[in-house]
C-alpha cells in the first residue's frame, strides 16, 4: 500500500522509526491526532522541493514549524533565513538524513 506520495508505507515506517525528533530543529514530534498544537505535529518532509515525491532517501520527518517555515524553498535558501539563523539551523547541524541529502543531491553549500 503506498499513500498520496507513492511511498510504501513500509518505507514511511522506516523512516518515521529513524527520525524520532526533528531533522532540523531537534524538538521531540508528536503525532498529529495527539491534539496538540501543529507546530509540534511531525510532518513529512521533502527534502527536494520538486516532484519526484516517491525516494525515501528525499524524505524525513520535521516539526511543523520547520516545514511551515521552509515551504518550497531549496535548503540552502532556508538556511539562511531569520527563522533557520535564530534557531541554529544550518548545514552542518541537521539529522544525519538531511546532510547525506545534501551531500548526494545538492552538493556542497
Amino acid at each position: 500500500m503506498t499513500n498520496k506520495y507513492g511511498l510504501p508505507e513500509e518505507e514511511l515506517k522506516k523512516i518515521r522509526a529513524r527520525d524520532t525528533k526533528c531533522v532540523y530543529c531537534h524538538k521531540a514530534m508528536i503525532n498529529p491526532s495527539s491534539g496538540c498544537s501543529k507546530c509540534n505535529w511531525a510532518t513529512i518532509e521533502h527534502l527536494n522541493h520538486l516532484s519526484p515525491w516517491d525516494n525515501p532517501d528525499t524524505v524525513a520527518y520535521c516539526c511543523g514549524s520547520c516545514n511551515s517555515s521552509r515551504g518550497k524553498k531549496k535548503l540552502p535558501d532556508w538556511f539562511k533565513t531569520p527563522y533557520c539563523v535564530q534557531k541554529n539551523i544550518n548545514e552542518k547541524t541537521v539529522a544525519k538524513p538531511v546532510k547525506k541529502y545534501i551531500r548526494k543531491i545538492e552538493g556542497p553549500l
